[in-house]
């Protein structure tokens, strides 16, 4: 199976980020957002989704829309706002062209989801080496991921400084704020939804449904041998009827059959049941059905495990692996149970390097992390039968994680998390640029690759300054009109001048001298074009022969 065929919208970070817009919209303390996309369709998109939503009934709220394939031009000379959020860690090239506008112009804010991937830790280094300021944060949904972070960051800055000298170290502070759940949609179900619901499933009065919900992979999700084994165990144990639903999707058919297959070898005398997690129904209904909810990750790839948030909301005890940010959520003991992982040290000291080389790919780094990760089964056989033989454990633990859910990862408190942090940090950005005063850039181009006038400085056999007397060619002004509708002398011209009475009267006199400079302020006066963009028209008139160097200066 590969990473990219499962269905799109599924996905943890997919349904996390769609999750967060809904969220902010209903419980956001604002009154005008700024959207930066990248093409009109997402406009509009976006546009839609907030006119639609039900909070746009309630408040009158201001939209604006930037467009990212203009942002040099129009938002970086005086930003919209000062704030910028990605659905992911902030992308890097933002800070590069900042220090290319006003100092201090705008903070960077974004949130960690999988960072196994080689492409995830290239960013995670360009926190030690890019021109990120205090001010800005990444923010990570559990301290197992902040911790991933600052081991990564902190090898990197050693290698460097062991390499290079010097003090380098990360320069972004790192938040946590965990991912939420609408505890509206997911809560207990009344006495009459959960007889509708396991009549429906099929599910006897007497049989304890555990219930699991997410991917059905067992290199990149969580592999279920150890979940059904502790089950039959359990079952076996206490002598309690048990089904196991498994709702879910699988990349291909292949493993579908490969969990079913699984499921008999190592859950006899447990009833399996698969359903389609693509299914709303399913998806949703099926929590009203469960008595207990179980996910034993295994992976790199998990970060957080928004399940277990919806599993709590929705009153249900957990038990989950010891694993990553499962640990920020279920409190051992009291929410559910915790199930011991262990991983062999050395085990996996070359596999990263085998990524980095291309000699494995994705999906199998995934596969071969999973496999040097053991979950104990035993103990969650364990946590089963407590749970399976104790009906008030169950419930006391259900209403415990139902009380944590709604106070520490309901919407609504995660968004003012949010809020509260985008307000420090605009506090310190504004500080910031009111003692910075007018700084220009020391160089043209962010210095992570300067403008081509520096990189690329030795290319020419010599560069014109504004002091080089220029003339039209003889027969510029008969030419102008070809030169400017043929496709191919006339591409890109969305970054230069092209208003055909203004480049008339810039060629229209052959024997006329002018210095560029008087040429580039006659442009700027007529049109009022940026003195880059005066001097790509200029640069230009002359690739196509309709200005020259005149002939004592060429």
């Amino acid at each position: 199976p590969t990473h990219n065929e499962m269905p799109a919208g599924l996905m943890g970070r997919q349904v996390a980020g769609k999750e967060f817009l809904d969220a902010y919209l209903t419980h956001g303390d604002w009154d005008e957002v700024v959207a930066l996309v990248p093409n009109a369709a997402s406009a509009e998109s976006f546009k839609q989704t907030c006119l639609s939503h039900p909070s746009s009934r309630d408040r009158q709220r201001r939209l604006q829309i930037a467009m990212a394939g203009t942002f040099y031009d129009s938002y970086l000379p005086s930003p919209a706002s000062p704030q910028l959020y990605f659905p992911n860690p902030p992308d890097p090239r933002y800070a590069w062209i900042r220090t290319q506008g006003p100092p201090h112009a705008y903070a960077l804010s974004g949130v960690t989801h999988t960072l196994c991937s080689a492409r995830a830790v290239d960013v995670l280094r360009t926190l030690v080496t890019d021109p990120w300021q205090p001010y800005d944060r990444l923010i990570c949904t559990s301290r197992a991921v902040r911790d991933m972070v600052v081991s990564v960051t902190d090898a990197w800055a050693d290698d460097l400084r062991d390499r290079h000298g010097g003090q380098p170290r990360r320069s972004m502070p790192l938040e946590i704020i965990p991912l939420g759940v609408s505890t509206e949609r997911f809560r207990p179900a009344t006495p009459e939804e959960r007889a509708a619901e396991r009549g429906r499933l099929g599910i006897a009065a007497d049989e304890l449904a555990v219930l699991f919900v997410g991917r059905l992979s067992h290199h990149a999700k969580a592999h279920p041998f150890p979940m059904y084994r502790a089950m039959a165990q359990a079952a076996g144990q206490t002598g309690r009827k048990a089904c196991l639903l498994m709702v879910g999707w699988a990349a291909n058919d292949a493993v579908q059959c490969g969990f079913e297959d699984a499921a008999r070898a190592f859950a006899p005398g447990v009833r399996v049941e698969f359903l389609d997690g693509l299914r709303d129904e399913n998806r949703f209904g099926a929590w009203r059905a469960a008595d207990v909810f179980c996910s034993l990750s295994d992976n790199i790839q998990e970060t957080f495990g928004l399940v277990i948030v919806e599993a709590m909301a929705s009153g249900l005890p957990v038990v989950a692996s010891d694993w990553n940010g499962y640990r920020d959520l279920v409190v051992d003991g009291a929410t559910g149970f915790l199930v011991p992982t262990i991983m062999v040290r050395g085990a996996t000291d070359d596999l990263t390097a085998r990524l980095l080389l291309g000699e494995v790919n994705y999906d199998h780094f995934l596969a071969q992390a999973s496999q040097c990760v053991a979950v104990d089964s035993a103990a969650a056989a364990r946590a089963f039968a407590r749970l399976f033989e104790d009906a008030d454990l169950r419930r006391r633990m259900g209403e415990a994680g139902r009380q944590r859910a709604v106070r520490e990862f309901a919407w609504p408190v995660v968004i003012r998390a949010y809020e509260n942090l985008w307000q420090a940090q605009e506090a310190e950005r504004a500080e910031r640029a009111a003692q910075a005063g007018s700084k220009p850039p020391r160089h043209a181009g962010p210095a992570a690759y300067p403008a081509p006038e520096r990189s690329f400085a030795g290319y020419p056999a010599r560069w014109l300054d504004e002091h080089v007397p220029l003339v039209a060619a003889p027969d510029a002004a008969a030419r102008l009109a070809v030169v400017a509708e043929l496709p191919l002398t006339n591409h890109e011209a969305r970054f230069r001048v092209s208003d055909a009475g203004v480049l008339m009267r810039l060629v229209e006199r052959p024997g006329a001298v002018r210095t560029a400079g008087d040429l580039i302020d006659e442009l700027a006066a007529a049109t009022g074009a940026t003195p880059v963009v005066a001097r790509a028209t200029l640069a230009w008139l002359m690739k196509y022969d309709l200005l020259r160097v005149a002939e004592a200066h060429a």
